[in-house]
């Protein structure tokens, strides 16, 4: 090689690379993109806590009917406990202004109205007097379907 080429070559330096750019300071758009996952969150965890708050009533009501309905000796019985713990969720839910006075038809009509998604069995108004005369005469699917009705009611119901 030329002696002229190997001496610019020589003053030659190698290419300068920049630092790579760091993540701080932090720019305007993550700061806003942060503040806003925060705030998600916290809401989301504000809703989660209140409705768990909300739903203890659930809980409760389930864990009793789960308690008390397999306790009972009688089919009888169990529909007597079932339709009380019915009862005693719509008021805490509804109001006693509402629920206290409703019997029969209106009973049944309000369950469903408060539950429209869970199919209501054919024989619920059937079964849920047949609880109160001295000889019920529901078959043991009949009243199983009840039963079943009634703990989803207590699950899912809505406002």
């Amino acid at each position: 090689m030329d002696p002229k080429i190997e001496q610019l070559l020589a003053q030659m330096n190698d290419i300068a690379v920049p630092d790579p750019v760091g993540w701080w300071p932090l720019s305007q758009t993550l700061i806003g993109l942060f503040v806003g996952i925060g705030g998600i969150l916290i809401g989301l965890t504000w809703y989660y806590l209140t409705q768990k708050r909300n739903n203890r009533y659930r809980e409760e009501a389930l864990n009793l009917f789960d308690q008390q309905v397999t306790q009972a000796d009688t089919p009888q019985q169990q529909l007597q406990l079932a339709n009380k713990l019915l009862k005693q969720v719509a008021i805490t839910n509804y109001g006693r202004r509402q629920v206290a006075e409703l019997s029969g038809q209106a009973w049944v009509n309000f369950l469903h109205q408060t539950a429209l998604y869970i199919d209501q069995p054919e024989h619920l108004q059937a079964c849920l007097e047949s609880a109160y005369r001295p000889n019920p005469i529901q078959s043991e699917a009949a009243i199983r379907d009840t039963l079943d009705y009634a703990r989803n009611w207590i699950k899912g119901h809505h406002k």
